[in-house]
């Protein structure tokens, strides 16, 4: 999977047919503004359209603006329009956007995100939330959700020699889900526990065959925004992966949660 931002694409006819394929009166009215270059005239100049896509095919979209339906100037920046196709349903793809509208908030330096919402239950998924009851730019209830730009400190973890245990080795499928086969050897550090009450799991590095233990270094962690636990990374042969090399490696677990990295 990857997120194109429209206003950068080389391509946006391509992708404005297909948000125009939505079967969501919000979708359309997205579509609208694009088509006749009004989506910044009503959001600002700062908005992006972002884009959740794999091959040719765009799966879920929305937009990250100044602002909303909401006409709050002190609220902002506002996740808006957040749409995924039927047919991709069922995995948490929204959830990618939202964990790169909050990247983008947290580099702007806001405090918060927002989003405006008739829904109950739905973005509490995300770690939103529930803010207040506002009147949308039509007079109508909206219900607003927030969530917190945080910064976690983790100069007591990066560094730390770890050894433990391997209970999913590299090739073996996921107990509960036998169509996710693992990548990468993935397990727990003996002793040290997390915060859902078990022990901290942890992705190792630097080996290429299926072991059962493990003696390393962390050198990354996966802080979850939408969990109660993080994954720490681990190097056993020294060497440190960089960013996207971790990122490829533990997105076919990691894509259905929000997350953010800290080296």
């Amino acid at each position: 999977m990857k997120i194109i931002e429209y206003f950068a694409s080389e391509d946006q006819a391509r992708w404005l047919e297909q948000i125009k394929r939505s079967d969501w009166s919000a979708g359309q009215f997205l579509y609208g503004l694009l088509r006749d270059g009004r989506m910044k005239e009503l959001c600002g100049e700062s908005t992006k359209v972002l884009l959740l896509t794999e091959d040719e095919k765009l799966l879920s979209f929305c937009t990250y603006a100044r602002q909303d339906d909401i006409r709050e100037p002190s609220l902002t920046p506002w996740i808006g329009f957040a749409y995924t196709f039927p047919e991709f349903r069922g995995k948490r793809r929204i959830g990618k956007l939202l964990e790169r509208a909050y990247a983008l908030a947290k580099a702007d330096g806001y405090a918060h995100t927002y989003i405006s919402t008739g829904e109950t239950g739905l973005y509490e998924k995300y770690g939103y939330t529930f803010y207040k009851t506002m009147k949308d730019m039509h007079g109508k209830d909206s219900r607003v959700y927030r969530n917190e730009i945080v910064t976690v400190d983790y100069s007591q973890v990066l560094g730390m020699r770890v050894n433990g245990t391997i209970d999913r080795p590299l090739g073996s499928s996921h107990p509960r889900h036998p169509e996710m086969v693992y990548p990468i050897n993935y397990g727990y550090v003996d002793g040290i526990y997390a915060g859902d009450g078990a022990e901290q799991d942890v992705y190792v590095f630097g080996v290429r065959e299926p072991i059962r233990s493990f003696a390393g270094k962390v050198v990354a962690v996966l802080h979850r925004l939408n969990d109660c636990e993080d994954k720490w990374i681990v190097s056993m042969d020294g060497s440190v992966p960089d960013r996207d090399e971790i990122m490829q490696a533990i997105e076919f677990q990691e894509q259905y949660f929000m997350g953010e990295l800290y080296l």
